[in-house]
């Protein structure tokens, strides 16, 4: 099995990265990540003990890239995205392009080369907020 994991090198996606790792040996794991802010070079160094990891410094926003990326997968789970609230507000023009666009990229490479699964995780940046209760998805 081979998964491609955007964002892989922020919080989360990091963690989700070292669990398949750590649980998943038989798994080749690819992090495509564009090391912004929101990453950890340290963890991505970490991760490069293991034999069945691989790192693509690369940006969701950009077709070309992703679209290489995502031929190689069987999976993809994207954690990419802009976060932060705060940040939103100064400069709503990355976060759609990153969070709506980049999505859409990843969307079009998954269905151009027959990606049978794609997890999209996300934030309330990208869902908004829940006015009431817990958000339910299926």
């Amino acid at each position: 099995m081979r998964v491609l994991i955007t964002g892989g090198a922020g919080f989360i996606g990091s963690n989700f990265t070292n669990l398949l790792l750590k649980s998943k040996a038989g798994y080749r794991v690819t992090v495509f990540d564009a090391m912004t802010y929101a990453s950890n070079p340290k963890t991505m160094r970490s991760f490069a003990r293991f034999k069945n990891f691989r790192f693509i410094k690369g940006d969701i926003r950009n077709p070309g890239q992703i679209a290489a990326a995502v031929k190689n997968a069987d999976i993809v789970v994207n954690f990419a995205a802009e976060t932060h609230v705060d940040r939103s507000i100064l400069e709503p023009g990355i976060f759609a392009d990153t969070n709506v666009k980049g999505v859409v990229n990843l969307l079009d490479a998954a269905k151009k080369y027959g990606i049978k699964k794609f997890i999209q995780i996300s934030t309330d940046e990208v869902y908004g907020s829940v006015a009431k209760g817990k958000s339910k998805e299926s």
